[in-house]
């Protein structure tokens, strides 16, 4: 199967993105909001810049599988504070569900803010097997 343009990819995911508005998910107990800011985060990174092709491509691939995570999730798998300081107006929850044909484990990043209001921030492969990283050049 083909790869989509990317221009054409963008757009797909722009109108099922606005299709949303939110969804319900259990293991958070509340709604979850698809925001502007949460759609911009699939084309930039949270310093403003542009996310290369390829990191563009992955997010909005995987994107269609966020509703299955959120509602299917059984577990939080993380949570925490922008740069690790609590904060009473933002706390980051990460869920984690198998989804798709392939039964790949995604991982979505919510944001709950200070209102309450949990918004969709982003998504990625989940992978259990991350290894540190080395402080020694490689040769």
């Amino acid at each position: 199967m083909p790869e989509k343009d990317l221009k054409q990819l963008i757009q797909d995911t722009r109108t099922y993105y606005d299709s949303i508005g939110r969804v319900y998910s259990k293991i958070l107990n509340s709604y979850v909001y698809f925001t502007a800011e949460g759609k911009r985060h699939l084309l930039y990174k949270g310093n403003r810049k542009k996310r290369n092709v390829k990191e563009q491509r992955y997010k909005m691939n995987l994107f269609p599988l966020v509703i299955p995570v959120l509602k299917n999730a059984t577990k939080i798998q993380d949570w925490r504070f922008p740069d690790g300081q609590p904060d009473e107006d933002v706390q980051y929850y990460a869920v984690v569900c198998e989804a798709g044909k392939q039964r790949v484990p995604v991982r979505v990043i919510v944001m709950r803010t200070g209102d309450g209001q949990i918004n969709y921030h982003s998504v990625m492969k989940h992978e259990n097997n991350k290894r540190p990283k080395s402080k020694k050049p490689r040769k």
